[in-house]
């Protein structure tokens, strides 16, 4: 689990309503048990769980995080105040953030790092993304998935091309160049992108509410994100229609007439 440190009366601590069920009950008032000590739940916050919590998240007091979890160990000191992991400060409405973050840094040992918030969330994107697997395992999905893509929509261009093999033989003895008819299929391979992207979102956004339900972390299918989605659908569709049309760019229509 993570904890949040906050000021707060001793043995009381919140829950996160979103926390998994193995957690034990949610319900504010209730006397349970937490690290084999008696704690009183009262109140919920609603967060979820991350890949860092695991299962639930509670927000206690600093006298109550080391009643709790001081000990470190038989062989090691017990935690104190000054084994403080990541400290918050909120600024004023109006503060300049990087000026503060900067002063800071100035005054503060080296061995103290100070990150803004968006700082920290990059810094937490980069660590899960680069320096574990969960990173690189999304990252092969999310590859192959695209990698795949291409693929299925290519048999579904190439069939197409196939079954009106004549038309292109017969544009192309006109006089139509092979870009012409490269635009055409590429105008087919937009339709597709477009019309296969809407039932693609919505499955797509009912999955993360399903996933989010069943293990409680964050799944967020933010605007910034459907349009990367959209252009990464575009173009893949667009990469495959490029290698469809590529045969009827290299056949000669007297040899299409022919047969």
């Amino acid at each position: 689990m993570r904890f949040l440190i906050i000021e707060q009366v001793q043995f009381f601590v919140l829950i996160d309503d979103r926390s998994r069920p193995e957690v034990g009950p949610t319900e504010a008032g209730i006397v349970t048990e937490l690290a084999e000590q008696q704690v009183r739940l009262v109140g919920t916050f609603s967060l979820g769980t991350d890949f860092a919590s695991g299962n639930g998240n509670i927000v206690m007091s600093d006298q109550n995080f080391l009643r709790y979890f001081g000990a470190l160990g038989p062989d090691e000191d017990r935690r104190t105040l000054n084994t403080v992991d990541v400290g918050l400060l909120k600024l004023a409405s109006g503060a300049n953030v990087e000026a503060v973050a900067q002063a800071l840094r100035n005054q503060l040992p080296k061995d103290v790092k100070i990150l803004t918030k968006a700082e920290f969330v990059q810094q937490e994107r980069d660590y899960w993304r680069n320096n574990t697997s969960i990173g690189f395992v999304f990252s092969l999905l999310a590859t192959m998935s695209f990698i795949v893509g291409i693929i299925l929509v290519y048999q579904i261009l190439y069939t197409d091309v196939a079954e009106h093999w004549a038309e292109y033989a017969t544009l192309k003895a006109m006089g139509y160049s092979n870009w012409y008819l490269l635009g055409i299929v590429l105008q087919e391979a937009i339709i597709l992108a477009v019309i296969g992207f809407v039932p693609g979102f919505l499955i797509s956004w009912a999955l993360y509410e399903l996933a989010m339900n069943a293990t409680g972390l964050l799944m967020q299918m933010t605007i910034a994100r459907v349009i990367n989605l959209f252009i990464a659908t575009t173009i893949m569709c667009l990469i495959s229609g490029t290698i469809a049309v590529r045969k009827v760019q290299a056949t000669d229509p007297a040899e299409v007439f022919g047969s």
